[in-house]
């Protein structure tokens, strides 16, 4: 996370309550204030414990955040599961909690994190901890909370945005409004990292949505009018969210894609055409195998997307192979 921990304030009611009390003329301790000030002690004691949680979660969000942007390299995605375990476990607080290497299983009372999260997640007055929880509630894996992290998502503050869209990223609620997600996307007053977030939040929520027909044509939209609007990061995502409905109809916005100068999309759009298989387009993927393609991924991913046309059959690099195989296919097609 990019801003500091907002320090959770520090319990006064001891110090008034010692300030306004009349001085005991027999020296004996008013049984009443003394209970007082031992609920008073026992809340400081819960309070610095759940600091330090926040802390931890903090900072185990940032370590998911850094592999997530390495995922498909074996450590990274290692590393993305077990941080997200991690998570879990601490957010929903269901056993004994291993805070600074000591397991504090006295006064424990399961669930804690989750009900506190939840209350930071719907308050404003420690902006910092509202932000944490936001994030943080998205690891729950509980679908019930995804309302509660959409209102951040709706605020104006762009950190708190971000984290909130952070959770409904890793939450992946098929009920989430796709229409949240792309206002920020489009909002050109939202950073640009934070609204290229948005569009691999909605990505998200895709891949587990039954019916994906709105946010197709949202990435449709990104893809078509307002395409020279949108950052490079954003269109990529937008013909992947494509690709991924593996329905042939979209392939008109895909195919400009093959030819653009960033290798990035090139490589995104031979994915999505594999996923659409766009049988007649393998002649606009064969061109990505020969030797003008100078970038090694893009060749990758077109030898891929062709592997997928011809029935996961591979013939490497060899042009004139593929071009007999989907000749052949066309005349038996006929």
């Amino acid at each position: 996370m990019n801003r500091p921990l907002a320090l959770l304030p520090v319990c006064l009611a001891t110090l008034l309550a010692a300030c306004s009390t009349t001085p005991n003329p027999s020296g004996v301790a008013d049984p009443g204030q003394v209970k007082i000030e031992k609920r008073n002690n026992a809340l400081e004691v819960k309070r610095r414990d759940f600091r330090r949680v926040l802390l931890v979660l903090d900072q185990a969000m940032d370590s998911y955040v850094t592999a997530m942007a390495n995922r498909g390299d074996p450590r990274a995605d290692h590393q993305i599961d077990r941080i997200s375990k991690l998570l879990q476990d601490v957010v929903l607080d269901m056993k004994a909690r291993q805070i600074d290497g000591k397991l504090k299983a006295t006064d424990h009372e399961p669930g804690r994190n989750y009900r506190t999260l939840q209350a930071l997640a719907k308050s404003s007055s420690e902006p910092d901890q509202q932000a944490i929880a936001l994030a943080a509630l998205g690891f729950s894996g509980d679908m019930a909370m995804m309302p509660v992290i959409l209102q951040g998502a709706q605020l104006s503050d762009p950190f708190m945005v971000d984290r909130a869209v952070l959770g409904l990223a890793v939450l992946k609620s098929p009920k989430t409004p796709p229409g949240v997600l792309a206002a920020i996307i489009e909002n050109p007053k939202h950073p640009e990292d934070g609204r290229a977030q948005a569009a691999w939040a909605l990505y998200q929520v895709q891949t587990s949505c039954p019916d994906p027909s709105e946010i197709a044509k949202i990435w449709r939209r990104f893809l078509g009018s307002e395409q020279h609007l949108l950052p490079p990061s954003i269109i990529v995502t937008a013909v992947r969210g494509l690709g991924l409905t593996g329905d042939h109809k979209h392939v008109d916005l895909i195919l400009p894609m093959l030819k653009h100068p960033s290798p990035r999309l090139r490589m995104a759009a031979s994915v999505a055409m594999g996923r659409m298989n766009a049988q007649e387009n393998w002649k606009d993927l064969l061109e990505l195998l020969k030797p003008q393609e100078t970038n090694p991924n893009v060749r990758l991913s077109a030898r891929k997307a062709l592997a997928r046309l011809a029935g996961d059959k591979d013939y490497t690099y060899d042009v004139s192979a593929w071009r007999k195989v989907f000749e052949r296919g066309e005349k038996n097609r006929k």
